[in-house]
């Protein structure tokens, strides 16, 4: 991957996307569970998996993680697993830290005690038009595997083209991509997920909800297993 961020930009983009949340050092936020916090159940229906929600593993797994994510923030690459610029900057703050989503899919997924859903946040502003091309991938079954290389390439999140060669040298086909991003549905997800993330009050991007439980920022692996394995009485 090119050079996406110097150490600088990293600062000031964390800054800009998490507010009042510090994300460089891989320090983010906890808060309850929103079943805790919000009595009035107002929000907690969007903890449910919806019918179009993108989701690895098991349907009826016990832990639910929910991602709000962005292919433009360099935070969430981080967090998947890619913008190793990133994630050099990360451990050089906290040398233990590794990327959670891959961690939680490997140790938690595959082995059907949970499951991820992605949703769209604009953390960073640019990954709209990345996202729809994501979405479009799913309807051919290759929304994570083109997930992970477009985290892997963040420089490219404005260049379409490339983005659409990424998507085919992954298999998919050109024709029905650019088909379905015709179509309106693309856009309407847009807006449904982060109007859901609106509602869960995300800020900023990564942010996470396990079994309810929010975390905002680039928290290590080592966190998420905490949290699961007190979850699945371990």
């Amino acid at each position: 991957m090119k050079n996406y961020l110097l150490p600088a930009s990293i600062l000031i983009a964390a800054a800009l996307i998490s507010g009042s949340v510090l994300y460089t050092s891989g320090i983010g936020k906890q808060t309850a569970s929103l079943t805790d916090t919000n009595k009035n159940g107002s929000s907690e229906v969007f903890l449910d998996t919806a019918d179009d929600d993108i989701v690895l593993g098991e349907k009826n797994a016990p832990v639910s993680v929910i991602v709000y994510s962005d292919p433009s923030c360099p935070f969430c690459g981080a967090a998947a697993g890619g913008n190793k610029e990133v994630i050099d900057y990360l451990k050089q703050n906290d040398p233990s830290w590794t990327p959670p989503v891959p961690g939680i899919i490997k140790d938690y997924v595959n082995s059907g005690k949970a499951k991820i859903v992605f949703r769209y946040f604009p953390g960073h502003g640019l990954g709209e038009a990345a996202t729809k091309i994501l979405y479009c991938a799913n309807e051919q079954g290759k929304f994570w595997q083109l997930h992970d290389v477009f985290f892997d390439n963040q420089d490219l999140m404005e260049n379409i083209p490339a983005l659409m060669k990424i998507a085919a040298d992954v298999g998919i086909d050109s024709s029905k991509l650019e088909s379905c991003l015709k179509e309106s549905w693309p856009a309407e997800k847009l807006a449904k997920d982060t109007a859901s993330g609106q509602a869960l009050g995300v800020k900023g991007t990564p942010a996470f909800f396990v079994n309810g439980t929010k975390l905002e920022g680039a928290y290590s692996f080592s966190k998420f297993k905490l949290i699961i394995d007190s979850l699945l009485g371990k």
